[in-house]
């Protein structure tokens, strides 16, 4: 067997590093490519010493299509893992254009170069945003209502039909993962440093002396706040990994999750308990528009087309972080 070769963009990212990590573990080599407006240089640092290799970086935005040619002219590559992308859904209202530049076009951009380059295998970073709110208490299948109400939704779910063409074509493989909330850690030197997930955000407040916030406990749920599917990073690594390792063609979307559901009060008790802070008061406030009651994945899928199941408990994604 030659061994592999897998470009990751969004490589310096919080996800993107924890594919890199996992890969690597599984005897391929990686390059990654990152504008590190988001990702960190220091990720990278660290999984070269751990790993005991250098990793290549090549610090270039995804939307300077004249360097990534020539990455991919550079070397040959079993498969591109794509994780780039602009993802704080407030942002994307505020800045839409910029969002299709990088979500959409850039993918589409991608994916005509990997085709001219003979890169048969495409891996894409979707989201549950796809979904937009919907109006049931089911989890979602992938073949069920898509209606994203943001330009990241949106830009996202038009990125996912042209990884779908591409994947159509005759010796070409791969699928879009839908990822639902991202959790954990698999050392401190990988962190999320996002303020836009949850747990984050409440380890900012509790870091600045502030009072954890929850928006909206008047929802149809088991405690009236929101219900989420919280997925630790280390098996969406893994969907990635299971999905690069497929021997046939599998589904090109699939749902990654854990099929089970976690409030938003559950999640800031297990963060405060976590931090022996379970005294501290929590704030309500009225709803936020769009926010739906429960997003939630079916993970059948997974399961039968690439015998993937998550691992990790979400007490033990929130531990990972202390």
């Amino acid at each position: 067997m030659t061994r592999q070769t897998w470009l990751i963009t969004g490589g310096a990212g919080y996800i993107g590093t924890h594919i890199a990590d996992l890969f690597i573990s599984d005897g391929k080599d990686v390059v990654l490519l990152d504008s590190l407006y988001q990702g960190l240089k220091p990720r990278v640092d660290y999984l070269s010493k751990k790993h005991g290799q250098e990793i290549p970086l090549h610090v270039v935005d995804i939307r300077d299509y004249t360097a990534i040619e020539n990455i991919l002219k550079s070397q040959s590559f079993t498969g591109i893992v794509h994780t780039a992308a602009l993802k704080a859904v407030g942002e994307s209202v505020e800045k839409p254009d910029e969002y299709k530049e990088v979500n959409y076009t850039a993918t589409a951009e991608l994916l005509t170069l990997a085709q001219k380059y003979g890169v048969k295998k495409f891996l894409f970073s979707s989201t549950a945003a796809v979904y937009g709110s919907p109006d049931t208490m089911e989890p979602c299948k992938e073949n069920g209502p898509l209606a994203p109400i943001s330009p990241y939704g949106s830009t996202k779910l038009d990125a996912e039909s042209k990884v779908t063409e591409f994947i159509n074509t005759a010796g070409n493989v791969g699928t879009s993962l839908r990822f639902f909330n991202v959790v954990g850690t698999a050392s401190r030197e990988l962190l999320d440093n996002s303020v836009e997930n949850l747990v984050p955000i409440v380890l900012g407040k509790l870091n600045k002396g502030e009072a954890p916030v929850i928006f909206g406990t008047d929802y149809p749920t088991r405690d009236g706040t929101c219900v989420r599917d919280y997925v630790d990073v280390r098996d969406i690594a893994a969907a990635h990994l299971a999905a690069a390792n497929a021997t046939g063609a599998i589904p090109p979307i699939i749902n990654v999750g854990t099929g089970r559901g976690a409030s938003v009060r559950e999640i800031i008790n297990l963060v405060l308990d976590a931090v022996s802070k379970s005294d501290t008061a929590v704030i309500e406030a009225p709803r936020r528009a769009g926010d739906p009651a429960f997003l939630c994945a079916n993970v059948d899928l997974a399961a039968t087309a690439m015998g993937f199941k998550s691992k990790y408990s979400l007490e033990e994604s929130i531990r990972s972080l202390f």
